[in-house]
């Protein structure tokens, strides 16, 4: 028996023995004789214990609720995707049709795991520290800092601030107004695929648990990996996004600036100024988890920490911003932007699990094939709001 069913059985049990011993107090009350002291104490005890059961079964009732959100067990949509997908897999096994193959569609939010932490950013939480043999995996986070969105098309268009002009002035009436001027570039971003493969054999196949922490684990993240690497430093030519590092402006000194030997965090707080400059809000910045843990160990005549306290679990924060560490940042270069208002990632179609035996020799070695590819653009409105340099520390 389940343990949810357990537990309503002991609250059905003790429900009942409520009620008896309700009744036998309203048949007292009728005689005219007072509810005996046993009685009394009876009741009194049999609703404490209801209270403490019904307790316990909103809290396992709340923990089922947690867990399907993403808590210790893995996503619910990525479950009811294989599970609505299971009968296709049992025919698909037993056709032993070489030319067969299945589609399952799994949406981004079962792919993701927001786990006990809340936040994706922590992929993959609980689930992974919890089993055994896991692949080493590292924060993913640029996806997170710019603005989600989706197309249907196979090509975006979109336009590009390349200047602007502010000739807003205060005017007498009747006069001329002045006129400001902002030039655009049309830009034309083709959607790209992402995508790798997998062999399984016939026996994993069969098991949709199996195959669930194998692409959560593995062919999701292996997809996530490149398209951190894509966002941020994709060339733009062939098959490559154009990441945000390409387009973003050069570092350049601000005018007026009064520093003249630059260090690292000079250095990142003037690029925070040139973004500023250029009418945007710097949200965030990227460094190599090598250069912000220099950073973050720098030390005054006292030995003290001047950016972090050993036992702070926080987010890591340089002048007010979050500091964002991945490995898709070459060592020694910085990237700091108005992430959220002046880029945006365009999906068209999420990740896509396929299964065929179509695929070299599978058919000669009792092998299935997994596919697992998503498609995206993105879309960068403003190179001024970007600001990427080399650190002095690298120079």
């Amino acid at each position: 028996m389940e343990l949810k069913d357990q537990i309503k059985a002991e609250l059905d049990k003790i429900s009942d023995s409520v009620k008896e011993h309700a009744e036998k107090a309203l048949a007292e009350a009728k005689s005219g004789r007072v509810m005996a002291e046993s009685t009394k104490e009876q009741v009194d005890l049999l609703m404490t214990q209801q209270g403490e059961v019904r307790n316990r079964l909103q809290n396992l009732e709340q923990t089922v609720a947690d867990t399907s959100r993403g808590g210790g067990e893995p996503t619910n949509e990525l479950r009811a995707a294989l599970d609505g997908g299971h009968e296709s897999i049992q025919n698909f096994i037993k056709a032993r049709n070489q030319s067969a193959q299945i589609n399952i569609p799994v949406p981004r939010a079962a792919l993701t795991n927001t786990g006990p932490t809340g936040n994706a950013l922590n992929y993959p939480g609980q689930q992974i520290l919890s089993a055994p043999l896991q692949p080493l995996l590292r924060r993913l986070t640029i996806r997170d800092l710019i603005a989600p969105g989706r197309t249907s098309k196979a090509v975006l268009f979109y336009q590009r601030e390349t200047g602007f002009t502010n000739a807003a002035a205060p005017v007498s009436e009747g006069s001329l107004k002045p006129k400001s001027e902002i030039t655009f570039e049309l830009i034309t971003e083709p959607v790209r695929t992402i995508a790798h493969l997998m062999d399984i054999s016939l026996q994993m196949l069969d098991d949709v648990e199996f195959i669930q922490s194998y692409v959560e684990t593995r062919m999701r993240y292996g997809l996530a990996l490149v398209e951190e690497a894509q966002l941020l430093n994709g060339s733009g030519t062939g098959q490559n996004l154009e990441g945000i590092y390409t387009a973003a402006t050069a570092y350049s000194q601000p005018a007026g600036s009064e520093v003249t030997a630059e260090q690292d965090l000079d250095k990142l707080r003037l690029a925070l100024l040139q973004v500023e400059l250029a009418e945007a809000f710097a949200t965030g910045i990227v460094l190599h988890p090598t250069n912000w843990a220099n950073i973050e160990l720098l030390k005054d005549a006292n030995f003290q920490y001047l950016f972090t306290n050993p036992q702070n679990t926080t987010t890591g924060r340089i002048w007010g911003r979050d500091v964002v560490s991945t490995q898709a940042m070459t060592l020694g270069r910085f990237l700091a932007g108005d992430f959220a208002m002046h880029a945006q990632i365009f999906d068209r179609q999420d990740a896509n699990l396929a299964i065929s035996f179509e695929n070299k020799d599978n058919f000669e070695r009792n092998m299935a094939t997994l596919r697992v590819e998503e498609r995206l653009a993105l879309a960068i409105y403003r190179p001024e709001a970007f600001v990427k340099g080399t650190l002095e520390s690298a120079s």
